[in-house]
């Protein structure tokens, strides 16, 4: 459990819905007032389907594909996953969903056509020279898994290290119950972004954009990932809160996809918890 004391702490990210282009906004405190909120993580559940779907939304945008299927799916396959709630919640109390972190095998997906939808959208973002790469792993469902994890801005970083944390465990236990977690490749969606100089950088259309990761977790992965594509997403700027290196004005937003083995990926769990909160 985490208890987390902050003037914005629930407050969360603009989030706007692939489907129907509205933003999503979680309800603000007054400035003036502090919130004490202890964190839980609890597997995904069905009661968790509204706060999931929001947190997806704000992660695939420029993607065609059904955001509640997906959610569900992912709910549905809880064995590698957690959500990070509000502790102590008392009955009729609004309930949010903080974060999800999952690893979703491809191969669970109960409807091929909805994996499909959502495979050739991916391909559609990809540079020439990149697409025969990630036809491949991604035509590939026993072998690949997508990685997600999404939050609101501010949350402790304890959130993100613990929820690393129990993914290795949970992915180590589960790859030796269920061979259908014995994939070689994770497939991970995450917030990315150019700062204004790099933008002015005249590229050919076809070359993959240079970016920066908002998160510092997307920055360890990336540097071992195997392949990568990223695009920009259109009327989105950031402001990210760990890159000590970034502009003070916002950001244009883009979306980019890592392709972390496996092995690597567990390799740089412990990386990531130091690196973010060596205390944990």
């Amino acid at each position: 459990m985490i208890t987390h004391t902050n003037e914005s702490s629930t407050s969360g990210e603009e989030m706007s819905t692939s489907e129907e282009n509205s933003d999503t906004e979680a309800p603000a405190v007054p400035p003036a007032e502090l919130t004490q909120i202890e964190f839980e993580a609890y597997p995904p559940a069905d009661e968790d389907w509204a706060g999931v779907r929001a947190l997806v939304d704000g992660l695939v945008k420029g993607l065609t594909l059904d955001v509640g299927d997906f959610s569900q799916t992912l709910i549905d396959n809880y064995k590698v996953g957690t959500v990070i709630k509000g502790a102590d919640i008392e009955e009729g109390e609004d309930d949010p969903v903080f974060a999800v972190a999952s690893i979703l095998p491809l191969s669970l997906f109960p409807d091929s056509s909805k994996l499909k939808q959502l495979t050739t959208s991916l391909l559609a973002k990809c540079d020439a020279d990149s697409t025969s790469v990630f036809d491949s792993i991604l035509s590939r469902t026993t072998e690949t898994a997508f990685l997600l994890n999404a939050k609101f801005n501010n949350l402790p970083l304890q959130i993100t290290t613990q929820q690393y944390k129990a993914l290795k465990m949970e992915l180590i236990t589960e790859r030796k119950e269920n061979k259908v977690y014995n994939v070689k490749n994770l497939v991970m969606l995450a917030k990315s972004f150019q700062e204004p100089g790099e933008r002015k950088v005249k590229r050919a259309k076809t070359s993959t954009p240079t970016v920066q990761y908002e998160d510092t977790d997307v920055s360890i992965l990336s540097e071992v990932a195997t392949h990568s594509f990223s695009w920009k997403v259109q009327d989105e700027t950031l402001a990210p809160m760990d890159c000590p290196t970034r502009s003070e004005e916002v950001v244009q937003g883009f979306r980019t996809v890592l392709v972390v083995p496996t092995e690597r990926f567990l390799k740089s769990v412990d990386r990531i918890v130091e690196s973010m909160c060596p205390e944990a």
